[in-house]
């Protein structure tokens, strides 16, 4: 190494030291996920689920790492309350609160879902809650009692890969506590804040389920069981930035020992999630063949010139004559193809070894390169 080198590395080594000093972080590689305590991040290892089972404060708060892959569209169905607690519906733009801890707020732990895929980068998901009054407005807007330019114009609705479904399993608020008590929801919310003594225990287990989309066919299934054993760390503090109609509900939901426990549970949900599924090869679809090339519905974030393609042509699908459902189809693999030219949301690309005439809309592509791995920090002791 020559004396410019050295002086250089020293250099860069001094400056990162500099601004850890400051609190600027360094860069380094990226893990999937990072919890975020009071003591800073720290990244989450490979099995997050026995931690949570110990203690679900550590996951109530979650920063995921970066990404820039394809994103995989995935819909979020309603969650599904299965435990013997009672359940109710959260609305208006305070939040509507129930009286009784131990029910349970079906559509926050929707919104919270899908507000943790979101974030993590990894998924255009689609609310199928919201989708019926999408399809309203567009039916309105072609009705003719719309004016023309304001109108929702009638298109199709983008489908989902895969379906994610919660389960709740179990809901268990056993409160109890030195100062005061949480006294349930209503008007005494605002009164959680100040509980800062005492042993407040709740339990959750859900069961996340990941379907595909076009077999129905449930291709995950996680079961999460978070325990918060005491809530001393803190109540003052809102962990969770609850947005939208629901953002009243969650800055009060998040205070207290089941709120915080249902956040664990649904991070770790989504961690697991993404384990099952951020390994998967990219695939992508043939938009439009022309006479030379391709447009493929893969852009920047997927692909870049000089990537390799295998390009499928799907034929005759089969179904279930018993469930009407798909069996699949036969696949006839055409060949390589060559990526010569991104755009932000399509490419373009060229046939290697037979003629793009045999591509048709719709044929699947598959890349050739392997999936990035996922970054995972070490075993916590």
């Amino acid at each position: 190494m020559s004396k410019r080198t050295r002086l250089a590395s020293f250099a860069i080594v001094a400056l990162a030291g500099a601004l850890c000093l400051l609190g600027v972080p360094a860069v380094a590689s990226d893990y999937l996920a990072y919890a975020v305590t009071k003591d800073g991040e720290k990244p989450l290892p490979e099995d997050v689920k026995s931690i949570v089972a110990k203690n679900a404060k550590r996951l109530v708060q979650v920063r995921w790492g970066e990404y820039a892959g394809k994103k995989i569209r995935i819909g979020v169905l309603e969650a599904d309350n299965e435990s013997g607690a009672g359940s109710y519906q959260v609305s208006g733009a305070f939040g509507q609160y129930s009286n009784n801890m131990n029910e349970v707020p079906v559509n926050a732990i929707d919104a919270l879902l899908t507000d943790a895929l979101t974030q993590s980068g990894r998924f255009r998901v689609l609310t199928r809650t919201e989708l019926g009054d999408v399809l309203d407005e567009q039916d309105l807007g072609d009705s003719g009692r719309v004016a023309k330019p304001s109108a929702a114009k009638i298109g199709k609705v983008l489908g989902a890969q895969y379906l994610v479904q919660v389960s709740v399993n179990s809901y268990e608020a056993n409160v109890s506590g030195k100062k005061g008590g949480l006294g349930g929801f209503g008007r005494k919310l605002r009164a959680i804040g100040g509980v800062t003594g005492g042993k407040n225990k709740s339990a959750v287990q859900m069961t996340f389920k990941l379907i595909d989309a076009e077999t129905s066919e449930v291709v995950a299934s996680e079961v999460v069981d978070s325990k918060i054993s005491d809530l001393s760390l803190g109540l003052g503090a809102t962990v969770w930035g609850g947005s939208g109609a629901l953002g009243g509900f969650f800055s009060g939901y998040s205070k207290t020992p089941v709120g915080q426990a249902v956040m664990a549970t649904v991070n770790t949900g989504v961690f697991e999630l993404i384990k099952q599924v951020g390994n998967l090869p990219m695939t992508g679809s043939v938009a439009k063949v022309e006479s030379t090339r391709v447009i493929l519905n893969l852009g920047s974030n997927a692909v870049k010139p000089g990537d390799r393609l295998v390009a499928v042509s799907k034929g005759e699908e089969f179904v279930d004559p018993e469930t009407g459902l798909s069996l699949g189809a036969e696949e006839e693999e055409l060949g390589m193809l060559s990526v010569t030219e991104v755009k932000e949301k399509y490419c373009y690309a060229v046939t290697d070894g037979f003629e793009v005439s045999r591509l048709s809309v719709g044929d699947m592509v598959k890349s050739t390169a392997p999936p990035a791995s996922l970054s995972f920090g070490e075993p916590w002791k």
